[in-house]
């Protein structure tokens, strides 16, 4: 009997400690929608527009969602703008650190001539950028560009004929700019592809409320421009080329080039549906000439642009989560904000949700692929890719008992 009380009161206290980690995540710079509705009507709409003269708030002090409809892009872009100036109200300005000299809000958003603070992650398919992407986000002020090449389909790319048209379309959305036929393509795509914007989380909630805005350029430029923080992951576009985002003064743009163990990146790829029968993932020596590739195009750019290039292994980030996201916040000029505390704490001890949750036993995530996969996959993998985990620093399993007992994979690397 005491055995089976134990035994409800641990599945209690279990259940209660997820529900808090929910809770706290949806603290996590996740206002209510209602939150993000415009708090009054323009003064254009209360002096004579087509509402009329009545009481249209809702309960919330928004405007009700029956009247959406009648609300300007103008509307919704002036309230936003203050709900920005809130969020930022505590936000610890570099004011000379971490060589960004911004001290206030207007010396970052892109609408009053500021320049915001750009930080670019550049990987490929499960290689923990969902879990980095979410940390940067996490910062208050930050409008989250995610995965931009998803209409390019389940490709590398690796040069011509693609190479200038995606780097076109990174500059694009990195300056606000969501005109031309590049964008039209993206825009097209992402109407049926709704999760282009889902993990952008401040654009979304508009999007709930205001679909009829959503996927508009002359919606999209000016939101994007309120924003002091811009945060970018890309899995399609391999780093020789996405140096060249580098090249561009007006950009001012900061690279982290994010490296995970081809074992752990391949084991999580199985459970993708979109990944198997595609040549560039699902194929251990096609990943593993890119990860080569990418090591000798970051010895250059490391040359080329020290303090603006920077390299991160996934499992060197989830063993040690606040440090080395102290270190990419202070690479990227940002300081260590409370609210990214708060997603490091609540998304790093347990795992919760599916394969693309980022509720992760950090320590344990990168290297379930010892347990899940068999001995003869992870021979296969290792055979087509010895080369890249012997410049990235990842050590070979060479029989079962090895893996069977406490295998440490990961080694020492260096890019110089």
């Amino acid at each position: 009997m005491s055995r089976r009380v134990n035994l409800l009161g641990l599945v209690t206290i279990s259940g209660i400690c997820i529900f808090l980690l929910l809770f706290a995540s949806q603290r996590n710079t996740s206002y209510p929608v209602d939150f993000y509705r415009p708090r009054q009507l323009s003064h254009h709409h209360r002096e004579g527009s087509s509402l009329g003269g009545g009481d249209h708030m809702g309960a919330s002090g928004g405007i009700s969602t029956t009247q959406n409809a009648s609300i300007r892009i103008q509307d919704v872009i002036v309230n936003q703008r203050e709900r920005i100036l809130d969020e930022m109200m505590l936000f610890d300005y570099p004011s000379g650190r971490f060589g960004q000299s911004a001290s206030q809000l207007s010396d970052l958003t892109p609408e009053t001539g500021g320049e915001p603070i750009r930080s670019v992650v550049i990987t490929t398919w499960r290689s923990g950028s969902t879990f980095l992407g979410a940390i940067l986000n996490a910062m208050p002020g930050n409008y989250y560009h995610y995965e931009p090449l998803l209409n390019f389909d389940i490709i590398q790319i690796r040069g011509e004929p693609l190479a200038s048209q995606a780097v076109a379309n990174l500059k694009q959305l990195l300056h606000c700019n969501y005109s031309g036929d590049g964008m039209r393509d993206y825009l097209e795509y992402g109407q049926s592809h709704s999760y282009l914007f889902k993990h952008n989380t401040r654009l979304w909630r508009l999007c709930l409320l205001y679909p009829n805005f959503c996927w508009r350029p002359d919606f999209l430029t000016p939101l994007c421009r309120l924003f002091p923080l811009q945060s970018m992951k890309v899995v399609r576009l391999r780093l020789a080329i996405a140096g060249q985002l580098l090249e561009d003064p007006r950009l001012n743009v900061r690279i982290v080039l994010l490296i995970r163990d081809p074992r752990g990146t391949l084991q999580s790829r199985k459970h993708r549906e979109w990944c198997p029968g595609r040549p560039d993932c699902d194929h251990p020596p096609t990943m593993c000439r890119d990860m080569v590739a990418d090591f000798y195009a970051a010895q250059l750019l490391l040359k080329k642009h020290p303090g603006r290039f920077r390299v991160v292994r996934y499992e060197d980030l989830s063993l040690s989560p606040q440090e080395i996201t102290k270190e990419l916040l202070d690479f990227y000029g940002l300081p260590m904000d409370p609210e990214v505390e708060e997603f490091l704490e609540s998304h790093t001890k347990l795992d919760i949700g599916g394969v693309s949750s980022t509720y992760r036993d950090s320590k344990s995530a990168p290297f379930h692929w010892i347990k899940d996969l068999a001995f003869e996959e992870i021979d296969t993998i290792q055979n087509g890719c010895t080369k890249a985990m012997e410049l990235w620093g990842y050590k070979k399993a060479t029989n079962l008992t090895i893996l069977s007992n406490k295998f440490d994979p990961i080694l020492p690397y260096s890019l110089t």
